[in-house]
């Protein structure tokens, strides 16, 4: 069975196909993403959205080859039709940073606390670009005042702890700016970061987008940022895609019931003040025992028998697609954007 969303005109950069990750616990296997497919090609963003659990960083984390001790992987992560699985951890080793690079979501822990900020970040223009140290620290420099960091000569000379969370998180940036990788993971990046300079680093990784033709996976629960970043988004849900396509048309008629859920629960301009937010009722299952049919069927406002008698297919049709049996009705004409087909048809 295919399980990717359709091709984009643009030749693929990274093609993940069937993907499955699963880690070691005390009750057994878990498999947190469990056959996940998708493309990106070159200069592209794809958003990835979903719960807490859902597999998102876990696929950041198997891309990178960064998941924990002892993880299983299973499928193919081609990258420039290099598979990534397949290769040498040497091989592995150099292909991050011009081939990829990723922006962690807790700048706490991601910068080494002995180095100074300036040794970091020009370590990696040494490693990856060539440069002398004298290159790397001016061109460190030049990074961090494009992030918006002020006085950024002086904090190249600074450690970790006499920074902000929201500044580590800029310097973070950088460091993986640095390395001009073709494809640029973004785990949360803007988290730490107050709304305005959220906006200001989101306009210099799209600027940086285009102008080096750089693919962005970019992971996070915020859909608004998704709805300004992304062409196309993927909406998954315990280790497992439901639906996915241009995110202009997926966030404005959601047809899978969990996406729908997502988009009610944001806060907005309706909403009455004081009055509690929507919410999703229940809680994701327990991957060790996987439900046989919908894994979001137990939530589901739409559920029927039959989407718990056995596990439901990904569909897709033109640049939709989607793993639900009972969708949310589309508005309007159902035009051919809302079609969604079986497999193979």
């Amino acid at each position: 069975m295919n399980t990717s969303m359709n091709s984009t005109p643009k030749e693929p950069l990274l093609q993940v196909r069937e993907l499955r990750v699963q880690l070691p616990t005390p009750r057994g296997r878990l498999a947190v993403v469990d056959g996940l497919s998708f493309e990106i090609a070159r200069g592209e963003c794809l958003g990835i959205v979903g719960e807490s659990g859902s597999g998102k960083s876990q696929t950041a984390l198997a891309l990178m080859g960064l998941n924990a001790d002892g993880a299983r992987l299973e499928g193919e992560l081609l990258l420039d039709g290099e598979n990534l699985l397949g290769v040498s951890p040497a091989r592995r080793r150099a292909l991050r940073g011009p081939g990829m690079a990723m922006i962690f979501q807790d700048p706490m822990s991601s910068l080494n606390p002995y180095l100074r900020i300036g040794l970091q970040l020009a370590e990696v223009a040494e490693l990856h670009q060539g440069m002398t140290r004298a290159a790397a620290m001016a061109e460190s420099e030049r990074v961090l005042d494009a992030v918006g960091l002020s006085a950024a000569r002086l904090l190249l000379t600074q450690y970790p702890h006499e920074l902000s969370g929201g500044m580590r998180q800029r310097v973070m940036i950088a460091m993986a700016l640095l390395a001009k990788p073709k494809l640029l993971i973004a785990d949360e990046p803007t988290t730490a970061l107050d709304p305005t300079i959220q906006r200001q680093i989101l306009r210099l990784l799209d600027t940086l987008r285009r102008e080096l033709g750089m693919a962005m996976l970019f992971i996070t629960h915020d859909l608004g940022l998704v709805s300004e970043s992304c062409e196309r988004v993927l909406v998954m849900y315990a280790g497992q895609a439901v639906e996915a396509g241009p995110t202009a048309r997926v966030l404005r008629h959601p047809l899978h019931p969990y996406t729908g859920a997502l988009l009610a629960a944001r806060p907005g301009p309706s909403v009455v003040p004081g009055s509690r937010l929507a919410a999703i009722g229940g809680q994701p299952p327990d991957l060790h025992e996987p439900p046989r049919g919908c894994r979001f069927g137990e939530r589901c406002a739409r559920v029927e028998p039959d989407c718990l008698d056995a596990p439901v297919a990904w569909r897709s049709g033109g640049p939709r697609g989607l793993r639900c049996l009972h969708p949310l009705p589309a508005v309007g004409a159902r035009s051919a954007e809302h079609r969604i087909t079986e497999p193979g048809h």
